[in-house]
C-alpha cells in the first residue's frame, strides 16, 4: 500500500478491488478494505474503533481533535470547540466569511474582466479557490484579515502546502521523523512548517495582549480563535492551553481551507463538463436574486436547492476525503458474516463506498436530481465521515462553499477554453465526459490544476 500512498493511487486501488472482490476485501496481511456504505457507518460509528498508528506518527504538533488516537481526548476537544463551529456561531461570523469570501474573489475576477481585451478573463479558478479558502480559514483563526488573493501573496499558503506535506510523510513513512532526515533530507521543510507553527503562536499571543488592551469583555473579537481561547469542557471545565490552541487552529486552517478549495474546484469542473446543469443551476440563482445581490448561507439554503444538489453530487463522485485507516475493535468484529480479528486494521475508502452500486444507481454519473429534496441520501455522502469522528468543520465547509458559489453564478458566466483538454464532447468508453486527473494525499485534489481548471468568466448582461 505504500506504493499507492506514494502514487496518490489509493482511491483508483480500493475502487478497482472493491469492483472484483467485493465491498470488504483482504488488501494486505492483516489489513481489509471496507466499501460498503453499511459498514464504514458501522467502524465509524464507534470509538472502539481506533484511528490507525499513521495519525500518532505525525508529532510536529501538539495532540489535537483530528490526530488523536484517544476517544477521550477527542471527545473532550468535541466539547470545548463544537460550539465555535456550529451553525449559530458561524453566522456571526458570516460578514466576515463573506468578505474574505465571495466578496474578495468577485473583485478579483471584476477586475481580471476589466483588464481583459473582449470583457471576458481567463481565470485559474482552483488557485483562486485555495488562497480564497485559505484567507477565510486564517481571518477567523488567526484573528486577523488575510488577503492573499487580494494581494497575490502566496508565503503562508505555501507553508499550508508544506504543513500538509509534512503531515503525509510522518504519517505513512516515519522515517522522516529521524534526526539524520531532519538534518540532512527535510531541514528546509520542517523549518517552512515552523515558521507556520510559530505564525499561529504569535496569533495567540497577539490576540491575550488585546484582550488586555480592551479590558471590557463584552467586547471580545468574533471569530474562531477567541472562541478556542474561550473554550471550556462543560463536564471537566478545563480550558485549552496556548499550545492547544495553536494545535487546533493550524489543524482546522489545514483541514479547512484544502478541503473547501477542492470541493469547490471539482464542483465547478464537473458543471463544466457538463453544462444543462451549469445552465439549470445558474438559472435557479438569478431567478431568486438580483444581479447585485450578495447571496447569504441562510437564502442559499431556502431558495437554491438544485445548487446544493450539484454540491453533494460532486461530493460524492469525487469526494476529497478518500480514505480513513482504523484498527479493529478488542474482541474483533464481524462484517457481512466474516469475522475480523483484534489485530487486524481497515481502510474506510470513502471514494468506494460514496460510488457504491447498492446504494447509488448509474454511480458514475454526475446526476444531482438523485438529490432532489431528499436528505436521507445527502446523509449517505461520507465525504465529511460520519459518527464519531465526523468532519467538525462541515458546516463552515458548506458556508464557504455555498455562498461563493451562489455569489459567482449569478455574477458570472462561465465558459471553457478553447484550449482545454476536457469538455463534455469529450468521452470515455462509457460515453461519459472524461474528468481531469487527480491524485490524493490527505485529500483528492486535481493533479495538472494550472492546466486543467481553468475557465473565462465574464460579467452576466445585467452588470455588462
Amino acid at each position: 500500500m505504500l506504493y499507492h500512498d506514494l502514487r496518490g493511487t489509493v482511491p483508483d486501488f480500493m475502487q478497482y478491488h472493491s469492483n472484483k472482490y467485493g465491498s470488504l476485501f483482504v488488501m494486505e496481511p492483516e489489513k481489509i478494505g471496507v466499501c460498503d456504505p453499511e459498514d464504514c457507518l458501522v467502524v465509524l460509528g464507534s470509538h472502539s474503533f481506533l484511528k490507525d498508528q499513521k495519525y500518532a506518527n505525525v508529532d510536529f504538533v501538539e495532540p489535537n481533535m483530528f490526530l488523536t488516537r484517544d476517544p477521550e481526548l477527542n471527545k473532550q476537544r468535541r466539547r470545548q470547540v463544537g460550539p465555535a463551529l456550529s451553525l449559530t456561531s458561524l453566522k456571526r461570523m458570516e460578514p466576515a466569511i463573506l468578505d474574505a469570501g465571495p466578496k474578495q474573489l468577485c473583485r478579483k475576477w471584476d477586475r481580471d474582466i476589466e483588464c481583459s481585451a473582449k470583457g471576458q478573463a481567463r481565470v485559474l479558478y482552483h488557485d483562486d479557490f485555495t488562497l480564497m479558502t485559505f484567507d477565510v480559514i486564517s481571518s477567523l483563526g488567526f484573528g486577523q484579515a488575510h488577503r492573499s488573493l487580494t494581494t497575490g501573496d502566496k508565503k503562508i499558503v505555501h507553508w499550508v502546502n508544506r504543513t500538509f506535506t509534512l503531515l503525509f510523510l510522518q504519517a505513512v513513512v516515519p522515517i522522516v521523523k529521524t534526526s539524520v532526515f531532519r538534518r540532512v533530507f527535510a531541514r528546509s521543510l520542517y523549518a517552512e512548517v515552523n515558521e507556520f507553527i510559530a505564525l499561529g503562536n504569535r496569533a495567540i499571543d497577539n490576540r491575550k495582549r488585546l484582550l488586555a488592551e480592551l479590558g471590557d469583555r463584552k467586547r471580545k473579537p468574533n471569530d474562531m480563535l477567541q472562541s478556542f481561547i474561550d473554550a471550556e469542557d462543560p463536564e471537566s471545565k478545563v480550558r485549552m492551553t496556548s499550545e492547544q490552541v495553536a494545535a487546533e487552529t493550524i489543524i482546522s486552517m489545514l483541514a479547512g481551507s484544502d478541503t473547501s478549495s477542492n470541493t469547490l474546484s471539482w464542483t465547478v469542473h464537473l458543471l463544466l463538463m457538463h453544462p444543462q446543469y451549469l445552465s439549470k443551476v445558474t438559472a435557479e440563482v438569478r431567478g431568486q436574486f438580483a444581479a447585485d445581490h450578495l447571496v447569504t448561507f441562510s437564502e442559499a439554503k431556502a431558495k437554491l436547492p438544485f445548487l446544493e444538489a450539484c454540491v453533494y453530487e460532486s461530493m460524492r463522485l469525487i469526494p476529497v476525503s478518500t480514505n480513513l485507516p482504523r484498527c479493529m475493535p478488542r474482541g474483533g468484529v464481524v462484517l457481512q458474516g466474516h469475522f475480523i480479528p483484534e489485530s487486524y486494521t481497515c481502510s474506510v475508502s470513502i471514494s468506494a463506498a460514496n460510488n457504491s452500486r447498492r446504494v447509488w444507481k448509474d454511480p458514475e454519473v454526475y446526476r444531482p436530481e438523485r438529490f432532489a429534496n431528499d436528505e436521507a441520501d445527502k446523509r449517505m455522502v461520507l465525504t465529511f465521515s460520519a459518527g464519531v469522528r465526523v468532519c467538525p468543520g462541515k458546516h463552515l465547509a458548506l458556508m464557504e462553499i455555498m455562498t461563493t458559489l451562489a455569489n459567482l453564478f449569478n455574477r458570472y458566466d462561465f465558459e471553457l477554453p478553447e484550449d482545454s483538454l476536457f469538455s463534455p464532447g469529450k468521452t470515455g468508453p462509457n460515453g461519459l465526459p472524461i474528468l481531469m486527473p487527480y491524485f490524493t494525499t490527505a485529500t483528492c485534489v486535481p493533479k495538472f490544476p494550472e492546466r486543467d481548471c481553468v475557465a473565462m468568466v465574464s460579467k452576466r448582461a445585467e452588470y455588462k
